[in-house]
């Protein structure tokens, strides 16, 4: 028998980057491939990360504090707990200095955020306003994005398109079964987000071999996907320091709908799969 993967595996170049998604992030092999993907890219974590492992021994003792309502609803609650026990290692790993050397992420303030130097000046700005409209399309659909793992979903797609036009990919948890779209993109797609299936076949633009031994070790798959939204390459590139930590208010959210016109995700599996030797 040989294991194999269904896509490519080559990435290089400091024009891509990579945004590691909280579920995917939680689970048994995640921290490993992020630390392993940011020895050769620039890796990206959602700024909900850091409330999970600010409060993990409050999360361990009550995992369903920590939202997911989008998950598959069976065996929602064993993924929580799961997920939860994968929270002390991660603080291990930000207590020792590990993650600040290796990754990047936006904080509350621009003080507590870790980014390339290239990114300060726009990213910033950019980030927020896609937060600020993702918001704005929960509020549509009668919710809002309160618990930390529903604020890290809305990260990391927001960073996601955020990051444009570089090349990004973003690392979350894998489909249910064959004909099943991944937890993420079902999300997406409640949000009126058109999401298509990358076809079968190599990538131009994949993750790492390194990153994916993990995986393929321990028989744990992922989902990676691509945000396309044209309409956040019109946001501005700047505001003052006056204006930093503003996500909620409607001077950012009156454009949603601008923000996320005919946005759309490609996804494709990443998974260990057996074949006949």
């Amino acid at each position: 028998m040989a294991t194999s993967f269904p896509v490519s595996v080559r990435l290089g170049g400091a024009s891509h980057a990579v945004v590691v998604d909280a579920g995917f992030a939680l689970s048994p092999m995640g921290l490993l491939v992020t630390m392993a993907l940011a020895r050769k890219t620039a890796v990206w974590l959602p700024r909900g990360l850091l409330t999970l492992l600010d409060n993990d021994s409050l999360y361990r003792r009550a995992p369903e504090l920590m939202g997911g309502g989008w998950l598959p609803e069976a065996g929602r609650e064993a993924s929580l707990a799961a997920m939860a026990a994968e929270l002390p290692a991660w603080q291990r790993a930000w207590h020792y200095g590990k993650l600040s050397a290796r990754v990047h992420w936006i904080g509350d303030a621009r003080a507590e955020s870790t980014l390339a130097d290239r990114e300060d000046a726009g990213l910033l700005p950019r980030f927020e306003h896609c937060a600020a409209a993702l918001d704005a399309l929960f509020a549509g659909q009668g919710e809002a994005p309160v618990a930390p793992l529903d604020e890290c979903a809305r990260d990391a797609v927001a960073l996601a398109a955020a990051l444009q036009p570089d090349p990004v990919m973003l690392l979350s948890l894998p489909e249910n079964g064959a004909d099943d779209l991944p937890p993420l993109c079902r999300l997406l797609t409640t949000l009126g987000f058109g999401v298509r299936r990358r076809p079968a076949g190599p990538g131009d633009m994949s993750l790492l071999d390194v990153a994916l031994v993990p995986l393929e070790a321990g028989g744990c798959g992922a989902a990676l996907l691509q945000i396309v939204a044209p309409g956040v390459l019109s946001l501005p590139d700047g505001w003052d320091d006056a204006e930093w930590g503003i996500t909620d208010g409607e001077t950012l959210a009156e454009n949603g709908d601008d923000v996320w016109r005919n946005a759309c995700a490609l996804w494709q599996p990443v998974a260990a799969m057996e074949a006949a030797a």
